[in-house]
């Protein structure tokens, strides 16, 4: 199976191309992307299983003024980013490592395209729930 490792830090996810961003080890380049759409008043709740060795993200195109409050609970650890591009290069908003849960407000300075993304390091599934509520401006 093909795989990526850390010197190949990025390819486009928007063409069901894998997002990676620079992961410290070899992952299989198989992942679950899913475009999501969030409006005013919109609320999505997702069950994702985390493979293991892979990751997931929810992606959406935003707004300038649009702000996300978002949350999730896994039942293991997973390291999490909410991510955009900019050209070659990506910019984090968040950024956690080893985290089972969190939560915040994502509030959108320009329109762009953002991606919430876990990533399963252990040798087990891990199941994992999502919340991302579109609260508007």
């Amino acid at each position: 199976m093909r795989t990526f490792r850390r010197t190949l830090c990025h390819l486009s996810m928007r063409n069901s191309i894998v997002a990676i961003a620079c992961l410290g080890m070899a992952i299989p380049a198989v992942a679950e992307v899913i475009e999501v759409k969030l409006g005013p008043g919109v609320t999505l709740e997702k069950r994702l299983i985390l493979q293991p060795g892979k990751f997931a993200e929810l992606c959406a195109d935003l707004k300038s003024g649009q702000a996300v409050a978002w949350r999730f609970n896994a039942a293991a650890s997973t390291d999490f980013n909410i991510h955009y591009h900019v050209g070659k290069q990506v910019e984090y908003p968040e950024r956690r490592e080893g985290v089972s849960n969190a939560s915040g407000r994502l509030v959108v300075g320009s329109d762009q395209g953002y991606c919430w993304m876990w990533i399963n390091r252990s040798a087990v599934p891990i199941a994992l729930d999502v919340a991302l509520s579109d609260t508007g401006g």
